[in-house]
């Protein structure tokens, strides 16, 4: 293997932090609190608490990455904690999932938010289905991955003003909205009346019924991101060290913000019209506290943030056929390890993996126009984020719980974290999962179906020669 083949380290710690907030911070938290708000079945503090509870389950995860991050360190984190701890053929196996179902996927449920928020900021009546949304998605995941192949260090620059176009309305929203709905406005009473007649209606128009374990899954697309950022560990300097710090820090200001923004949006806006239409109703939160041209505003700061994310996840999946060729595994090792001579990026490996994510975008049209026939009575729909998020949890238990058996008598890891951690850790993915099957076992008997037969196809590509 050779030495131009290999990403050098160039990002500082505030960098790194940038990065895991980048990743994190998207269209899922814009996109997130209706659902939230009808799965607690209305009530605004019970919605609080499946936010909280949500961040706390998907702390102990972040925390035990972050003690994996000190001891294991090579190119792609995901794959390199698999490797290490359970075997390389489950280390390719999440290799594998990363590039072909979680960040290409991603890939394409973000561009698809991003061109429905631009249709309803053009005036649009149809903001899923129409030609215009899925013209104007195809050419945002176009237009995001030929700026990350001819200047890849643009987007990077890019990110950080994304970043903070991404918290501008969220920090707005969790400061002002939270003070005049919950200590100036009358804001709190006028929104949750009638809430139990709101929540009746929605069911009988053809939604599922409301649970708190649906709630806290529902959290988990918006808290979607901070995996992907450990695909740079390789590129942050002393990751080590640094890069635990990144994820804690980075998750924990994630967390604040969205407990703020959900507040501040229920207690200023319409919390049927929320429940019922999450794009309406908190374009109208934001009007009721900063005018009607606050709509237009916000719906571009939702634009800039679905990009931003957009921008993010390209860099993330166009490394990861790349973490597989360097190992010598996957579909043409020794093309996808090359790096571009001007550029340093992954050719190969990001044009492979935008391709997968247009074949996902396929899916999301499936789902909006019948595709996918009838099950348990009702219209199914391949929901991307929950069969990505429902097969990183199943992934991650055996990395956790086989930690502890290679660690047990290893005193350079302290008592709490090779024992609690790890168990706290694969708790909370084990409790994410159920969630998803108490709220609807159909579908998470499809997405395990899915993921066996891509897993078989696969290691169809499993080979053992190392690439030059």
């Amino acid at each position: 293997m050779t030495g131009k083949n290999i990403l050098k380290r160039q990002y500082s710690l505030p960098v790194a932090i940038c990065i895991v907030v980048g990743f994190i911070v998207g269209t899922g938290i814009f996109w997130r609190p209706g659902r939230v708000l009808y799965q607690s079945g209305g009530d605004m503090w019970m919605g609080v608490l499946a936010w909280v509870v949500g961040g706390l389950v998907i702390s102990a995860c972040v925390y035990m990455f972050a003690i994996m991050a000190r001891r294991y360190e090579r190119i792609h984190g995901m794959v390199d904690y698999a490797e290490a701890i359970v075997g390389k053929k489950y280390g390719y196996l999440a290799g594998w999932f990363f590039c072909v179902m979680y960040q290409t996927a991603g890939y394409a449920i973000i561009a698809w938010i991003s061109a429905s928020f631009t249709a309803t900021l053009a005036g649009h009546e149809n903001v899923t289905n129409s030609p215009f949304v899925f013209f104007i998605a195809c050419f945002y995941m176009a237009i995001v991955f030929v700026l990350n192949y001819l200047a890849p260090k643009l987007p990077m620059r890019l990110n950080t003003f994304t970043v903070l176009a991404r918290l501008v309305p969220l920090i707005a929203m969790g400061t002002v909205g939270v003070v005049l709905g919950l200590f100036i406005g009358d804001s709190v009473p006028a929104a949750t009346s009638g809430i139990g007649d709101g929540v009746a209606a929605l069911i009988s128009e053809g939604m599922s019924e409301p649970s708190f374990f649906g709630a806290v899954y529902a959290t988990v697309f918006a808290y979607n991101g901070w995996q992907a950022a450990v695909a740079f560990n390789s590129e942050i300097n002393n990751s080590k060290r640094n890069l635990p710090i990144a994820l804690l820090a980075g998750f924990l200001i994630v967390v604040v913000i969205y407990v703020l923004y959900f507040i501040g949006v229920v207690t200023n806006g319409d919390t049927y019209q929320l429940m019922q239409n999450n794009q309406l109703g908190t374009r109208n939160a934001f009007v009721n506290i900063f005018g009607s041209q606050a709509s237009y505003v916000i719906l571009v700061f939702v634009i800039i943030s679905g990009l931003g994310i957009l921008n993010m996840c390209c860099m993330g999946m166009s490394r990861s056929l790349y973490a597989l060729a360097r190992r010598g595994k996957g579909p043409a090792p020794d093309r996808m390890i090359q790096l571009d001579p001007a550029t340093g990026v992954p050719v190969c490996s990001m044009v492979t993996c935008v391709g997968i994510s247009f074949i996902w975008m396929m899916v999301i049209y499936g789902n909006h126009n019948g595709w996918f026939g009838i099950l348990d009575g009702r219209v199914f729909r391949f929901d991307l984020p929950d069969f990505y998020n429902m097969i990183f949890f199943l992934l991650i238990i055996p990395i956790f719980i086989i930690f502890i058996f290679k660690n047990r008598r290893n005193r350079e890891i302290s008592l709490f974290n090779r024992f609690i951690t790890p168990l706290l850790a694969a708790g909370g993915a084990g409790f994410m999962i159920f969630s998803l099957i108490s709220s609807s076992h159909v579908h998470a008997a499809v997405y395990g179906g899915v993921f066996v037969v891509l897993g078989v196809v696969g290691f169809l590509f499993w080979k053992g020669k190392q690439a030059r």
